[in-house]
């Protein structure tokens, strides 16, 4: 169910719709039909936490993308990143992966293959952003951060990196396609009883609860939750685990079908042929099997 909570500070509390993508199971929280979009963000999905005995693992065949950016932080665990560039980079947690899909792009996402006989746990967020209006149609790029080159800063005792855009004073070198911020938070109730004040410096935000007993003020906020914040709110994050805060300055309508983000509808038709006809750029050494246009 969800509902707006009886916190001024809080616009909407979402519950995540379980799903999966290839073989991980997700909790999505957005886009939700009351609430499509926060900032530029139109896709949340927490990814996990799963255990995968040896032989399993992640086997995310190759899929298109236009319109957005694509963004990877994981918690937990490390995957192999392969796209039509030639880009193969592997993702550890606390790193980033942004991929601009802009006028088009194919990606798989799969385990490390070294942790495939061992089995192997993951547990991340991936996240969709609308890219503005001018680089709707840019041509593809790619860009990691290690962990270790992510900005970090201890605020008050709470953990804050910031992982693309700005935020609480420090800036990421993965700086975004517009406005917004993308941090990952550390809570321990013990070190820091007063909490985390979440700045308004986005007029669009959103705290995403991972794990852990944490509160929005007087609002709990239960693992895999999202919590839009009201305009101009600064309520303070207490408790003990880790989340996520993400927003930025919203960059218009868009339009979303399967793996396809624009304003203009058709764009997505047309890419809705170009999938359908293999027109796509493909992932050199990884583009059988892909993923078939949905019907």
């Amino acid at each position: 169910m969800h509902q707006t909570p009886p916190n001024g500070a809080i616009e909407w509390l979402i519950e995540p719709r379980d799903a999966n993508v290839g073989t991980i199971p997700v909790r999505r929280v957005l886009p939700w039909r009351r609430h499509r979009m926060v900032g530029p963000f139109i896709f949340v999905d927490v990814m996990g936490p799963v255990d995968f005995a040896a032989g399993d693992g992640v086997d995310v065949d190759a899929h298109p993308h236009i319109g957005l950016a694509t963004i990877t932080y994981l918690v937990e665990g490390r995957l192999t990143h392969r796209d039509s560039l030639g880009t193969v980079q592997e993702i550890a947690s606390g790193a980033v992966n942004w991929m601009t899909a802009g006028s088009g792009v194919t990606h798989t996402e799969r385990t490390v293959t070294a942790d495939r006989p061992t089995g192997s746990r993951l547990f991340g967020v991936q996240s969709w952003v609308a890219l503005p209006d001018e680089g709707q149609d840019v041509g593809p790029s790619f860009a990691h951060l290690d962990a270790d080159d992510v900005p970090t800063v201890d605020v008050d005792g709470v953990i804050v990196r910031v992982a693309v855009g700005r935020g609480w004073g420090v800036g990421s070198p993965v700086a975004g396609a517009s406005s917004l911020i993308l941090a990952a938070l550390a809570l321990d109730g013990e070190r820091n009883i007063d909490g985390l004040p979440i700045p308004a410096d986005h007029p669009e935000r959103a705290v995403l609860c991972l794990d852990g007993n944490l509160a929005l003020e007087r609002t709990q906020l239960d693992p895999g939750h999202l919590a839009v914040l009201a305009a101009g709110a600064e309520p303070r994050l207490t408790g003990t685990g880790r989340a996520m805060v993400l927003g930025g300055d919203p960059v218009g309508p868009r339009h979303i079908w399967w793996n396809f983000v624009h304003s203009d509808p058709e764009r997505i038709e047309q890419a809705k042929r170009r999938w359908r006809d293999q027109d796509f750029p493909k992932v050199p050494g990884d583009h059988d099997p892909y993923v078939r246009l949905p019907s």
